[in-house]
């Protein structure tokens, strides 16, 4: 899937290389093709790569905050950056749910397909889930491409200190709950 190119996209990369460390930018660029190849079609392109470029903003430097969870973090960050670019306010609110939600267990049967791309693409990426969709030619582009890096090793470190400050989080219950942090480790990926 060819990046769109419009004002909004390229306003999401530059917020994204700007507060983001390489392998996550790299992250959320596969996100956004995972997400493509599990959707196929019937979906605002532009506004799926804009949520997909900024779902772990919350997660960085320049945003986390010490209190709240970073997906309702960054879903507020990429709503205000989007609101100041005068983008409409019902792209504003698809972009700001799909961040907001992509931690939540449902969302990938949002009704929504951007809403759920942001969420079924993060998930391939990080824990491998449906990896067997995406085919081969799209897998091996993506990681060529966009290199994982020390993924694994930075979310874990992330998760951890997100469970540890924010023990009401949605990450604080998936590493209780399911061993988020195991699940990332025992992902299908060298790093």
């Amino acid at each position: 899937m060819p990046t769109p190119d419009t004002a909004l996209t390229r306003a999401a990369d530059a917020l994204l290389t700007t507060a983001s460390p390489p392998l996550l930018v790299n992250h959320c660029k596969r996100t956004f093709i995972f997400a493509t190849a599990l959707l196929h079609r019937g979906y605002d392109v532009e506004a799926l790569y804009v949520a997909s470029m900024l779902h772990d903003l919350g997660m960085t430097a320049s945003y986390e905050d010490g209190v709240t969870p970073f997906e309702r973090r960054g879903a507020e960050a990429a709503a205000d950056a989007l609101r100041a670019l005068d983008a409409d306010s019902e792209f504003v609110s698809l972009v700001h749910d799909a961040i907001a939600l992509h931690l939540e267990v449902t969302t990938a049967k949002d009704p929504r397909p951007e809403v759920a791309g942001v969420s079924l693409g993060a998930a391939v990426d990080v824990l491998g889930l449906r990896l067997d969709q995406i085919p081969p030619k799209v897998l091996t582009e993506a990681l060529e491409r966009f290199p994982r890096g020390d993924l694994k090793p930075f979310l874990i470190e992330a998760m951890q200190r997100e469970a540890r400050l924010k023990p009401h989080s949605r990450i604080a219950q998936h590493v209780a709950q399911f061993g988020f942090t195991e699940l990332i480790a025992n992902a299908p990926f060298a790093s």
